[in-house]
Parts: C-alpha cells; sequence; structure tokens
C-alpha cells in the first residue's frame, strides 16, 4: 500500500464511522487521559489523543495489514495535505458520545 493509497482508505473508513457503516469499539486506554485505542469492525486501529474528555487529534490510524505509515512524519517533506486531515480529523459533535464514548 503507498501513502496516498493509505491515506484514501483512512479517510474513506472515517467516512464509514461517521455514517454507521463500521462499528467501533473502545479497547484501550482512558478517554479522560491521554491515548485512547479503538478496533473497527473491520480490522484496523484507531488511536486518538483525550486531553481530559476532549477529543484532541488522531495519534494514529494503522490498517488491518499492520502496516505502519506515520501520520505525525518528522520530516516536513514527508507531510501532505492528507495526513494533515487525518491527524486533525474530529467526529460530528452528535457522535462523540455515541460512537467514541466521550463524555461531552
Amino acid at each position: 500500500m503507498t501513502k496516498q493509497e493509505y491515506c484514501n482508505a483512512a479517510q474513506r473508513l472515517l467516512d464509514e464511522i461517521d455514517h454507521g457503516v463500521v462499528c467501533i469499539e473502545l479497547i484501550e486506554g482512558d478517554i479522560l487521559a491521554g491515548k485512547v485505542k479503538y478496533q473497527t469492525s473491520n480490522g484496523w486501529t484507531i488511536v486518538v489523543f483525550s486531553d481530559g474528555d476532549d477529543w484532541d487529534y488522531v495519534s494514529s490510524i494503522l490498517p488491518p495489514s499492520g502496516e505502519r505509515f506515520d501520520l505525525w512524519p518528522e520530516q516536513e517533506k514527508d507531510d501532505s495535505p492528507e495526513l494533515r486531515a487525518l491527524r486533525s480529523y474530529h467526529p460530528p459533535p452528535d457522535q462523540l458520545t455515541k460512537i467514541w464514548g466521550f463524555l461531552t
């Protein structure tokens, strides 16, 4: 999978979660502090950083294949608008509690 294919697939995944096509389950972490890990019904893993029950940013999105794509590249030249869109994703407000389990 190329970086562009990964970005497209990850964005499609987030859209499918937003539309109820893909389900998620909290598998590790505390929404009140730090990294919270979710498993999707189609095998992806999403890690969100929560700052006191406030959705801060997406830390990582891992495909079922286990391939690693860094959402936060160390070199500016390796960054892209697609990566920035993934890490700055926020679910619709009505889904923060209903789907993601946040209290606010």
